[in-house]
């Protein structure tokens, strides 16, 4: 079983990760938890860590200090791909 990196973060009791969350943070401990790294924007560094569906979503709404939800968009289209990234995401917003 994968644990969730932000219950091990938060020293909660661990929740079985169901999947993956990109994250912006500066936690370092984050930062060894990570099963991916896509680069630093200034101290905070793109992070992807094994989460359980509770966290993705406090994450995503900004209840957990010091961490925030990232998305990397391609800047190069891909071969094959005629899709706007904008239209086509879910987000109200």
């Amino acid at each position: 079983m994968t644990v969730c990196a932000i219950c091990e973060h938060l020293a909660l009791p661990p929740q079985a990760a169901t999947g993956t969350v990109g994250l912006l943070t500066a936690a370092t401990d984050m930062h060894r938890r990570a099963i991916d790294r896509l680069g630093w924007a200034g101290t905070e560094q793109h992070i992807v860590v094994p989460a359980c569906p509770e966290h993705v979503v406090d994450v995503y709404r900004g209840r957990i200090p010091g961490m925030r939800m990232a998305w990397r968009l391609a800047t190069e289209p891909v071969p094959g791909s005629h899709r706007d990234p904008v239209a086509a995401s879910a987000s109200r917003v």
